[in-house]
């Protein structure tokens, strides 16, 4: 099978690689898209992600849909449509006990070394975490159901998000699925923030009331001015640098909640104390999804949640590196970008 390889910094490869054969419980999925993930990109650009790194060539990618190919005696006939939850949970720890598989203590998770992704033509992978989709769902979209459920987790972590005025900084896909999110739950406002005029535009299509290009605007000022220095409720940080954090926790109100989804590259962040302290801030970290699959697929089917406006880019397996590239940079208003399989 073909197969997309990292091989170092900014130096991805298209080779071959032996077909994989599903064990007990797994079923084989012909792969059709994965889509790159901005922790793909920290690998992909710093060799690093969270705190992970790879000494080995290793097959990246984990936002992935495809069509069963082989059952292996489950229950998903050949051909169903699928889209795959890349961690598996060991259901036998103490967080799995208290059904927090996000948080299990041996998660197993496709595209984080050692662990090989699913940037390839054939995965195997178990059954329970493949998720069929609806037959009108393109298949090329489809992988964006990953960083859905990343927001639909988010905003059941927040506290109060009908009747906020909310923040959302970071338009990228999953910044873009939380402003769909907190609109769908009630959020009375919603301002977003970006670098990237183009995905400004997208998220003003998904239902913000007022965008602010970080770079050429200062969104603590201009949000202050537009709340009359009342601050915001409840504001979501889905960028992932220092300062963007430090923007969030200048334009949220006494008492308001940060709910932070980034991943910083440094794997660090500096928070002043004193701050938090004196307005009493409820800073809440989001861990991906908690089995949000069978909710976020819905939400799809129903029409309620938009993938298409977060698909900006299409590439074939061939111009992985050019897919990757691109997605580093933001170029072109680059939201996600696929890597497709013929």
């Amino acid at each position: 099978m073909r197969a997309v390889v990292q091989h170092g910094i900014r130096d991805v490869r298209l080779e071959e690689r032996p077909n994989p054969t599903p064990g007990a419980g797994e079923v084989l999925v012909r792969t059709s898209a994965v889509t790159i993930c901005a922790s793909d990109v920290h690998m992909f650009a710093e060799g690093n992600v969270g705190g992970v790194s790879w000494e080995e060539p290793f097959i990246p990618g984990h936002e992935a849909a495809g069509v069963v190919e082989d059952p292996n005696d489950t229950d998903l006939p050949a051909g169903t449509r699928v889209v795959l939850d890349p961690a598996v949970a060991c259901h036998d720890c103490d967080m799995c006990a208290e059904a927090m598989f996000h948080l299990c203590r041996n998660l197993k998770f496709c595209d984080l070394p050692p662990v090989d992704g699913a940037m390839r033509e054939l995965i195997a992978w178990p059954a329970n975490r493949v998720f069929p989709v609806p037959e009108s769902l393109d298949l090329v979209e489809a992988p964006l159901i990953e960083p859905l459920c990343v927001a639909v987790h988010a905003l059941e972590l927040a506290s109060r998000p009908a009747g906020a005025v909310a923040a959302v900084a970071g338009c990228g896909a999953i910044g873009l699925f939380t402003l769909q999110m907190a609109r769908l739950q009630g959020a009375e406002k919603i301002f977003a923030t970006d670098p990237v005029a183009e995905r400004l535009a997208v998220a003003r299509e998904l239902g913000a009331d007022e965008t602010i290009q970080v770079g050429l605007q200062d969104p603590v000022a201009e949000i202050l001015r537009a709340t009359g220095d009342r601050g915001v409720d409840l504001v979501f940080e889905a960028a992932g640098p220092q300062e963007a954090l430090e923007q969030c926790l200048g334009v949220v109100r006494p008492a308001g909640e940060v709910v932070v989804i980034g991943i910083p590259s440094a794997d660090e962040y500096r928070l002043q104390a004193s701050s938090l302290r004196r307005r009493e801030l409820t800073v809440r970290f989001v861990r991906r999804q908690n089995e949000n699959y069978p909710q976020a697929v819905e939400l799809v089917r129903r029409g309620a949640i938009k993938l298409g406006p977060m698909l900006t880019h299409r590439f074939p397996a061939e111009r992985a590196q050019e897919a990757f590239l691109l997605a580093e940079r933001k170029l072109e208003g680059a939201v996600r970008v696929a890597v497709v399989f013929d």
